[in-house]
């Protein structure tokens, strides 16, 4: 009796994730003031996205997962980092999920211990190099037992690769062109062929016409193309790293992508905030668009992610002295244990008197506006000329020398109306108070 084929049975789906870095700490961490419960979760917050992406995987049941590289940090791996990589891929292969890592430059075949992850070649998991040869091809195989695509893998053998990888990665036969194929690769784009990275271009990567890249190396989440894909690292460790990170998530039927998700993953998140206060009257509700600003970022993000925030202050104010070291002491107090604040970065620029003059709708703003006029003060330097006549005659100036002389009384004249119109301008806030 023939089998029948149900929806789900068709196509396959797996799931793309890259630089987990098990062992890496959090940079730039002695600027926050951390509770104990804080910074224990700082110190698990690697682990905690890791399993996020394998307890996804297993909710959507994938049929496999790519890991593309760098999910240790350091060749010398400590025992933590071993365990929770031993724990993941037996949580993954006893839910009947494949797994396919390459080896990158943090993570090297040679710095695999084979007795810590060996497995056998029936086995679900493939750490390519190790328990593989260094560059292997494995058939994707849908749930009917049709072959549907080739994954393509190379791992790094030491920690550094000069040579161009695509070399490596076999053309597209005529029986491979009409399956799904995969090309999981630690890779940096670059035209820099001394690059240690395993140097290629994003042509180079097209020419091979492979249906989906899993690219590892670059830890922002980036598409350099529709179907070639830095996945970026599960969780972002310092300022550089900003904003959301994940995994990606494919689901291919009749060798189409018809779902590609980006899933976050993280509990720490980093972010650059800009903030202009131009519009800030006094320091008061400077603080106020700080505040506003940030929470309502927040709001717009996931729930229940901690936030680190660097702050970038723009824009023209009087009070610029106010935005201070108590100023900040202050803000970094204001928000609960969701919301850090490592760094306020002043760009502020000091208002000057011409910019509060030019902004007062006051009698003081009316006579800046008339008395620096261009024509006004014109009229000033014919006066004083006419009064000086004698005098200027005297001086011989050359065309050059007059016009530089013509130029600053104007300047002078400009000046002396400015400190009337502030005068006024001052008397005007008295009499208010």
């Amino acid at each position: 009796m023939k089998k029948e084929v149900k929806d789900k049975d068709l196509g396959f789906s797996f799931i793309h994730i890259s630089d987990i870095h098990l062992g890496r700490p959090f940079a730039d961490l002695s600027a926050y003031y951390f509770s104990d419960k804080i910074v224990n979760l700082f110190k698990n917050a690697t682990e905690k996205a890791f399993n996020n992406a394998i307890n996804f995987a297993i909710e959507k049941e994938v049929d496999f997962i790519l890991i593309a590289g760098d999910t240790f940090d350091s060749k010398e791996q400590d025992f933590n980092s071993k365990l929770i990589l031993k724990k993941a891929l037996n949580k993954l292969n006893n839910a009947g999920i494949k797994v396919y890592l390459i080896c990158g430059n943090h993570d090297p075949v040679s710095s695999y211990n084979k007795k810590t992850f060996t497995y056998t070649e029936d086995s679900n998991i493939k750490i390519i190099g190790l328990n593989t040869p260094i560059y292997s091809e494995f058939d994707i195989i849908n749930k009917t037992g049709e072959k549907e695509g080739i994954i393509h893998a190379l791992s790094f053998e030491k920690e550094s690769f000069n040579e161009n990888p695509t070399k490596y990665y076999n053309s597209l036969n005529e029986e491979n062109k009409n399956l799904f194929n995969i090309g999981l690769l630690h890779t940096e784009l670059t035209s820099d062929k001394s690059c240690p990275y395993a140097p290629t271009l994003l042509s180079e990567l097209k020419d091979l016409r492979y249906d989906y890249w899993a690219l590892g190396h670059i830890h922002i989440p980036l598409i350099n193309d529709e179907n070639i894909i830095y996945s970026g690292t599960i969780q972002a460790r310092n300022i550089k790293e900003t904003g959301s990170h994940g995994l990606r998530y494919i689901r291919v039927e009749n060798k189409q992508i018809i779902e590609n998700s980006f899933i976050p993953t993280d509990i720490i998140r980093y972010e650059n905030i800009d903030i202009n206060i131009s519009s800030a009257s006094d320091e008061t509700e400077a603080y106020e668009i700080i505040t506003d600003k940030i929470k309502s970022l927040i709001q717009t993000q996931t729930i229940g992610i901690i936030y680190l925030l660097k702050i970038n202050l723009t824009g023209c104010v009087s009070f610029y002295n106010s935005i201070n070291e108590n100023f900040y002491k202050t803000l970094t107090s204001e928000f609960n244990e969701e919301i850090y604040i490592s760094d306020i970065e002043n760009n502020l620029t000091q208002k000057t008197e011409e910019d509060i003059l030019q902004n007062d709708d006051g009698i003081a703003g009316e006579l800046y506006k008339v008395t620096t006029n261009p024509d006004y003060l014109e009229e000033i330097y014919n006066k004083i000329e006419t009064k000086f006549q004698k005098v200027l005659n005297n001086c011989n100036f050359s065309k050059s020398e007059y016009e530089k002389f013509k130029e600053n009384i104007k300047n002078i004249s400009k000046e002396k109306c400015i400190n009337i119109s502030y005068s006024v301008y001052n008397s005007e806030d008295k009499v208010n108070e």
